[in-house]
């Protein structure tokens, strides 16, 4: 972290936001260790590679999470072999890393591979990157922001940015903030150690599922954004009303994680419960969707993949085919989607 960063936190405890910082080791970019004091309830939270950890006293839900992600064998290379995300790990794949999140083309990247999930989903990051119109001047906040190749986008473009996560994959965002710097910071979006009013925007990457209550999740949001603030969430977890939960979720919840399978109009009354009067859920384009997943390993001659490449050349018709199914995916299967929340 950098000492501007204390300008806009406040402690979890006693939501005061006086602290006293102490060094241990400066590095090139920023603080490496060390720890910041808050100087009404003495509260300590650390400082270690360079990220600061508020996940002091947080709810045994988020550290079992935490737990199971640290221990979780994430990588799988070529061969077979499988690692958890530790710092060696993170050297040893530094090139995978720092490609995220459309790939370098390797097999981490293709079907089956590590990597698939994130990069089927790039297409829909970039397109809400650009949708954003970003100047430079925002002040912008990731919550869970796992490996930071979000964040990185963000500070590459002279954002101000911090990127939230619970786990240690937020160790990877070491390599990003290399080359456009951004502060890292341990916390549970239920529960964050911001000053009110703090953000032009709060962006998610396929996390808010993860909560089990969403409308004080989107209430933490609310808080942290400014007036005019956004919060834009995209690959997020749906089910259609009349869709039923799919056993993948029970599995995971049994293994420790924090997927939850919620409906479209779950995720609005959450929205509005957590305080946003204004916001919009937009249906994402399956045609990018199916290309993005089969591209790589269809053959362009695919009848079903080339019908995909010819909708996207025309988007105005391809607009009108989306909204004549807008009902069918709210009931059965909203797939991708969009949520933007203004504040």
């Amino acid at each position: 972290m950098r000492e501007r960063l204390l300008k806009i936190l406040r402690c979890t405890e006693c939501k005061n936001n006086t602290f006293s910082l102490e060094k241990i080791e400066d590095g090139k970019l920023e603080i490496k260790n060390g720890k910041i004091v808050c100087r009404s309830c003495t509260n300590v939270y650390q400082i270690e590679d360079g990220i600061v950890s508020f996940l002091k006293n947080a709810s045994s839900d988020v550290m079992r999470e935490r737990r199971t992600m640290d221990e979780d064998e994430y990588i799988t290379d070529g061969q077979g072999n499988r690692y958890k995300i530790t710092s060696d790990t993170i050297e040893k794949f530094k090139k995978q890393f720092l490609s995220l999140p459309e790939g370098n083309g390797s097999h981490f990247f293709k079907r089956g591979g590590s990597f698939q999930t994130i990069r089927e989903g790039s297409s829909r990051f970039y397109s809400t990157l650009n949708s954003l119109a970003i100047t430079g001047k925002e002040s912008i906040l990731e919550i869970g922001a796992c490996f930071s190749y979000a964040a990185f986008r963000f500070a590459e473009r002279g954002c101000r940015v911090v990127a939230l996560d619970i786990s240690n994959y937020l160790k990877v965002a070491g390599l990003f903030a290399e080359k456009a710097y951004f502060d890292r910071i341990f916390s549970d979006i239920h529960r964050m150690p911001f000053v009110d009013n703090t953000f032009d925007i709060v962006f998610g990457s396929a996390v808010f599922h993860h909560s089990k209550d969403l409308a004080k999740a989107f209430r933490e949001i609310h808080r942290v954004l400014k007036v005019g603030g956004r919060l834009v969430l995209i690959n997020e977890s749906a089910r259609g009303i009349f869709e039923e939960v799919h056993p993948s979720f029970k599995e995971m919840e049994a293994r420790g994680f924090g997927d939850t399978s919620y409906t479209i109009p779950q995720w609005k009354k959450a929205a509005y419960e957590g305080g946003f009067k204004k916001l919009e859920i937009d249906f994402l384009s399956l045609a990018d969707d199916y290309i993005s997943r089969h591209k790589n390993r269809d053959s362009k001659d695919n009848f079903k993949l080339k019908s995909a490449y010819f909708i996207t050349r025309y988007r105005t018709l391809e607009r009108c085919l989306l909204n004549l199914i807008k009902l069918h995916r709210i009931f059965f299967r909203p797939k991708s989607w969009k949520l933007v929340c203004n504040k």
